[in-house]
């Protein structure tokens, strides 16, 4: 609540409890609008989604979306021959999505 004077927090007038997307926008909105925030995340500030949900499945499914495109577009359809290569797609998907950390 705006103003409450509660501890170490007192410094704040809007404590955001998630930095989720919709935790980071609620809280840049709040600080946008002149009051003072903080924002706690249990995990990485960014939330599940860019961590461990949509980001790293979008990194699977990339491969086989240009792939298909590929074989789609005249003149390139010849070119492309072979199997996708599922384990250098989970590599790529690995190597983005490890060591993650705040701070």
């Amino acid at each position: 609540m705006p103003g409450t004077q509660c501890g170490r927090w007192a410094a704040y007038d809007v404590l955001v409890i998630g930095a989720g997307p919709a935790g980071e926008h609620a809280a840049g909105r709040l600080a946008g609008g002149g009051l003072r925030v903080a924002v706690v995340e249990k995990e990485l500030v960014g939330g599940e989604c860019s961590y461990w949900g949509c980001i790293p499945s979008k990194t699977l499914i990339r491969p086989g979306d240009v792939l298909a495109a590929a074989r789609r577009a005249p003149g390139a359809e010849q070119a492309v021959t072979g199997p996708l290569g599922s384990a250098a797609a989970f590599a790529q998907r690995d190597r983005r999505d490890r060591g993650w950390r705040d701070g």
